[in-house]
């Protein structure tokens, strides 16, 4: 056993409430998340605290990303790089199913 290893956690569902919140009052948005969360940690993986230091996409397991988030100057949370969709991205590999905020990439695998 490793002390410190957390294993069987899926946060697919804070990622799919993190966007559906996308334009609303971050503090509404944080405390609302928090309180249904064994830890903060999960939130800072997906949502910066601003735009510099926000990454368009976030890679949650082999195959699975999300949009990038940040909360913005009038305190809202917002998508880094709206332009990134599931038809943007290209899968890395022809075995794996890639998908972006839930939805199958669209792109073919290029050797």
């Amino acid at each position: 056993m490793h002390t410190g290893k957390r294993h069987g956690y899926d946060y697919t569902p804070l990622f799919k409430f993190l966007l559906s919140r996308v334009g609303d009052d971050w503090g509404v948005v944080h405390s609302e998340a928090v309180a249904r969360l064994d830890c903060e940690e999960p939130i800072t993986w997906m949502v910066a605290p601003d735009l510099s230091a926000g990454k368009p996409f976030i890679r949650t397991g082999e195959s699975t990303y999300y949009s990038g988030l940040y909360v913005d100057e009038a305190n809202k949370l917002a998508v880094v790089d709206p332009n990134v969709t599931h038809q943007t991205m290209v899968p890395s590999c022809a075995c794996c199913t890639h998908t972006f905020n839930g939805k199958r990439f669209t792109a073919a695998f290029v050797d």
